[in-house]
């Protein structure tokens, strides 16, 4: 008998010890790290089921260390897995709703979230790339994301974007559904009982209504849709622009334009392609789901062209038609090369600093190798049950980056000489200057303008300084921008911390003050201070500018 109780104690401890280890383990993983967290507890631990029905579950959200977001932590919540494609991949994708609005992570109060798995996209920076790359240039309500962590019933599942939903809503698309406003989806996928369809262009586009619902919707409601694109689709085809403007916002088309045909969304003109319409007119926008992106294709299932640098956003009939108006065309040109930094800055570095895609791997690197490595997916590995969609991936994560990367260069490059714009400046063979990362380097004090232009072998470079324009026989100051209208490179004028295109004793009095810290010198003052070339601001390079001025020293001496 004693022995039978001591069995019974040794197991119940055993058991207790158990639950001890794994009450430890999640406690640590509720703990905040170096990325924010989202845990998923469903109820009974059931696995989330492939068909999209909703589970009931628990919900945490633990802000990463040092974050300013409280943690969430909210009962009667429900997940599900989403998407169409990406619903059989391995790595799944899944929304999340909470019983009540909720603030995640500074994003706005709504209860319902989507988490993007990016299982296709091997690099897990398309999404987020094009989401930036979007709210900058203007696409209307382009979602808000954040990069998490997430936990299954205490399990990583991988890197996420926890990313606002596309529904209408005052911190998403904010439109009036009580007064003629929709919100609309270019979709051939099986058809949703929720939305109503309708055809249009011929029966070539297949529109839903993703809001107002279905069960939302008069008749006379859906006449009115159908027959604003109806008119719209006519007047697209007027060759009369002023018709066009009746019926599109010219601007978000323009936007949403250059954003898909940039990234070249492979899905551009048959899923995930959205307009909404406000105030009578059809918006461009929001942007969703650019995994199939920037190269990111398999030919074997999408056709070898897809290889070839073509436009592809006008396989869309509206943008085909729109760009044959020359002042569409013109807007989209404009547009692209207002926004030529920006797309630089994506893959290499430039005065907009660090280029995005080694910001995105320091910030989220270590989140990324969890993915590879501790939640199992391999960046070499197509994961998906059925099917391959996204390009045979390389060997390395580095090798696929890359990949990426130079994909990015070289549609700038294509679509800048394919609309005729000039966005880079040449060197003549024999110029006194240099380029690197965008600055020019070698300028001398007291440099005019003219002599700045002759070292370029481009056209038609303008020099600003600020908001003004240098003419000939102006002096180039620190700072100044040359530009043929597109990427911009800074003029560096060694010693000129002023920005009076000189080095005489108020700039080495500048670099002493920034020395003894009672004055700090600006980001562009800290580059002309560094003389010396050592990266640091010290007395060397007082002691250098001073001597400069004194004339004992050439701080522009090769």
């Amino acid at each position: 008998m004693k022995r039978k109780i001591a069995f019974v104690l040794l197991a119940a401890m055993v058991v207790s010890m158990f639950f001890a280890c794994s009450s430890a383990v999640a406690e640590d993983i509720q703990e905040p790290g170096d990325i924010a967290k989202v845990l998923i507890y469903t109820e009974g631990g059931v696995g989330i089921p492939s068909d999209k029905s909703k589970v009931n579950c628990e919900i945490v959200i633990v802000d990463e260390a040092g974050g300013e977001y409280e943690t969430i932590s909210a009962e009667n919540c429900t997940v599900n897995v989403r998407g169409n494609s990406t619903s059989s991949a391995y790595k799944k994708p899944y929304n999340i709703k909470f019983d009540s609005k909720t603030d995640v992570l500074g994003m706005g109060k709504n209860k319902k979230w989507s988490l993007l798995a990016n299982c296709y996209d091997k690099t897990l920076m398309r999404n987020a790339v094009v989401m930036d790359f979007a709210k900058e240039i203007g696409v209307p309500y382009t979602p808000d994301y954040r990069y998490v962590d997430v936990y299954v019933n205490d399990e990583l599942q991988g890197s996420y974007l926890i990313i606002d939903s596309i529904e209408v809503g005052e911190t998403r698309v904010d439109i009036d559904l009580d007064n003629n406003e929709y919100l609309l989806e270019l979709d051939w996928n099986p058809e949703d009982e929720d939305c109503y369809y309708f055809y249009s262009h011929n029966g070539d586009l297949k529109f839903a209504i993703n809001e107002p619902e279905i069960s939302d919707l008069t008749e006379e409601q859906k006449r009115y849709v159908k027959n604003l694109v109806a008119d719209a689709e006519e007047a697209l085809q007027s060759g009369d622009f002023e018709e066009v403007e009746k019926y599109f916002d010219i601007e978000s088309m323009a936007n949403f334009y250059v954003t898909l045909e940039y990234f070249r969304n492979i899905d551009v003109a048959t899923s995930s392609t959205r307009f909404h319409i406000k105030n009578g007119k059809i918006y461009g926008g929001p942007v969703w789901d650019f995994d199939l992106s920037s190269g990111n294709y398999n030919v074997d299932y999408y056709g070898y062209k897809t290889l070839e640098q073509r436009f592809h956003a006008t396989k869309l009939e509206w943008f085909a038609e729109l760009v044959e108006y020359e002042a569409f065309q013109s807007l989209v040109a404009d547009r692209f090369l207002a926004m030529q930094d920006t797309v630089v800055n994506l893959y290499t570095n430039n005065l907009n600093g660090k280029n995005k895609i080694d910001t995105i791997i320091e910030t989220y690197g270590a989140s990324f190798d969890r993915n590879h490595n501790e939640a199992g997916w391999d960046p070499s590995v197509v994961h998906h049950s059925s099917m391959q969609l996204e390009r045979h991936p390389d060997e390395t994560y580095e090798e696929n980056v890359e990949f990426y990367r130079n994909w990015l260069k070289e549609r700038n490059e294509w679509l800048l000489e394919q609309w005729g714009l000039t966005s880079f400046i040449e060197l003549k063979e024999d110029a006194n200057v240099e380029i690197n990362d965008f600055f020019i380097i070698g300028l001398r004090d007291k440099t005019p303008v003219e002599d700045l232009l002759a070292n370029f072998e481009t056209e038609n470079v303008s020099v600003l300084f600020g908001e003004d324009k240098l003419e000939n026989g102006d002096l180039v100051p620190n700072g100044s921008i040359a530009t043929v209208g597109g990427a911009s490179y800074m003029a560096v004028v060694l010693g000129d911390l002023n920005y009076d295109a000189k080095v005489d004793q108020y700039d080495y009095i500048l670099v002493k003050r920034d020395y003894f810290d009672t004055y700090e010198l600006d980001d562009v003052q800290t580059i002309a201070a560094n003389v010396n070339g050592d990266e640091v601001i010290d007395q060397y390079d007082y002691i250098l500018v001073k001597r400069y001025y004194f004339e004992t020293y050439d701080i522009y001496a090769k």
